[in-house]
């Protein structure tokens, strides 16, 4: 008897909760333009740090990439005998913060010029070869991450006598991570501002509501109903605005990101490149859904403290 009993009080209490659930949702459809402004200005308020988030993802992946192209240029003197040059080759190899190390003759360099300036045919005039052999140095990864490090190591490879010249351009990496900076920056700050803005959203469309329907709360209460009870639909009105909020914000950003996918694309074909723009993960999706909830929970039980002490 104790279980059915107890079976049957919790089918009722899930009932209920669905019922409750119901008449939650077909309030929200009771007012479309209220809900539908409402959502919108949730997923607003998401899409763009989300946004700025991504293309911060991304920048750092393109950092990373580049990372490994970064290289050292040592222009070697021109009067180098092979075996002072196949010497040095091995001390540079040698070094602890060297990855790689690829030498480039003078023979090869000019061939390489040639065929992608243009001027073979005038190039076969030239009674000597201008160009000196270059060693390319690949650094470590930590090299090329810290400046001062990268710098330290370019100054210690250009004091080799065989060295004429040294060359190590990290300007435009360091240009590109300062970019990804201010974008995650940006996510962080306009995130803080927009999610409060969520909260307020929320909190009024709830008011609203509750105002409208406060005749009909003053009646229940004078029934015996209990603050949960009232308060009940409220809320569930709210995780449906967080939950439909998160989803529509989440299809702002892939629809943004997308469309700059596209953009990225035709500037890197200019550069003989391909680049496809990562999204959100599943993960990170259903974080942003999940936290648009607990926003609109927070939103919802602060609007109900205001009235009758629900």
């Amino acid at each position: 008897m104790s279980d059915n009993r107890r079976a049957t009080g919790r089918e009722w209490f899930i009932l209920n909760h669905w019922n409750v659930i119901k008449r939650s949702f077909l309030a929200l459809l009771t007012s479309p333009f209220r809900t539908c402004l409402t959502l919108s200005v949730i997923a607003v308020s998401l899409a763009i740090p989300m946004t700025f988030y991504v293309l911060y993802l991304n920048a750092l992946a393109v950092t990373s990439r580049l990372n490994d192209t970064c290289q050292i240029s040592l222009y070697l003197r021109a009067d180098l005998t092979s075996e002072q040059t196949a010497s040095f080759v091995e001390k540079i190899r040698s070094e602890p913060d060297v990855r790689a190390v690829k030498f480039i003759s003078k023979d090869e360099g000019l061939k390489e010029f040639s065929k992608i300036s243009g001027f073979a045919e005038p190039i076969k005039y030239l009674a000597d070869n201008p160009l000196p052999d270059v060693l390319v140095v690949m650094p470590a990864e930590e090299v090329v991450a810290d400046h001062e490090i990268s710098e330290a190591m370019l100054k210690r490879l250009i004091a080799y006598g065989e060295v004429e010249q040294g060359k190590f351009d990290l300007m435009w990496v360091k240009r590109l991570k300062g970019i990804g900076n201010l974008m995650r920056n940006l996510a962080v700050s306009l995130g803080v501002m927009l999610l409060a803005g969520v909260i307020l959203t929320v909190a009024n469309t709830v008011r609203i509501n509750v105002m409208s329907r406060r005749e009909e709360i003053t009646i229940m209460r004078f029934f015996g109903a209990t603050d949960s009870f009232i308060a009940r639909p409220y809320i569930y009105s709210g995780i449906m605005l967080g939950f439909f909020g998160g989803l529509l914000a989440w299809w702002v950003n892939e629809f943004f990101v997308l469309c700059a996918s596209y953009i990225v694309n035709e500037l890197a074909e200019l550069y003989g490149e391909t680049y496809q723009m990562s999204l959100l993960s599943f993960g990170e999706t259903s974080f942003v859904v999940i936290v648009s909830v607990l926003l609109s929970v927070i939103a919802t039980k602060i609007s109900l403290s205001r009235f009758n002490n629900i």
